[in-house]
């Protein structure tokens, strides 16, 4: 049986008006079903997103000084003291006792987040690993460029912590000490520079 154009055309708009149906229904179905897309009750409760804060910095900063000089030790020279206020000079020892300290007024304060010591594998020594904020980061990355050949001293407590020769500029918020230091020396230094006591 053959078909006139006609019965051709009105065939042919039967055929997409069912198709239409076919993808309209199941999407109306879907926009009128409860819970599908979103939470009925509370439109706005798929656009509400949670941020967890920070945690809080348990780390004291950690004070930077200049250092003028290191002299051996005499007895009497690491004895217990007051600390000098942070823009005066002052002479303390390491903590290792080792050295007595020559140094200037304080030239920055670094926010740590992080402190560990392990042995490091590719060096075969201890390292002590210090992590800091951003703002520390770039403060120390800023000192380290106009400071290259001097050395700086990491004082907590009143004790050098580590006074090492800047050789180059610092960037990034994870800075790794190295030296001739045993493994409890490395923890040590680590703790000291986590806490004061």
């Amino acid at each position: 049986m053959s078909q006139t154009p006609r019965n051709r055309k009105i065939m042919i708009a039967i055929v997409a008006a069912l198709a239409s149906l076919a993808i309209v229904v199941p999407l109306v179905a879907v926009l009128l079903t409860p819970g599908i897309l979103f939470d009925r009750q509370d439109p706005m409760a798929a656009l509400t997103t949670t941020t967890t804060p920070p945690p809080p910095l348990t780390i004291k900063p950690l004070q930077l000084r200049s250092v003028n000089g290191a002299y051996v030790v005499r007895p009497g020279d690491c004895d217990p003291k007051p600390p000098a206020p942070p823009e005066e000079p002052e002479k303390i020892c390491d903590i290792l006792k080792s050295a007595l300290f020559d140094l200037g007024p304080e030239v920055l304060r670094l926010q740590l987040t992080d402190v560990d010591s392990f042995l490091n594998p590719l060096t075969a020594k201890q390292t002590v690993q210090v992590t800091m904020t951003s703002e520390s980061a770039r403060a120390f990355a800023d000192y380290t460029a106009t400071h290259i050949d001097q050395q700086v001293a990491f004082v907590r407590a009143g004790v050098v912590v580590w006074a090492p020769k800047i050789t180059e500029k610092i960037d990034g918020e994870v800075l790794q000490l190295s030296g001739e230091v045993t493994g409890e020396q490395a923890a040590e230094i680590a703790r000291m520079l986590k806490d004061e006591t």
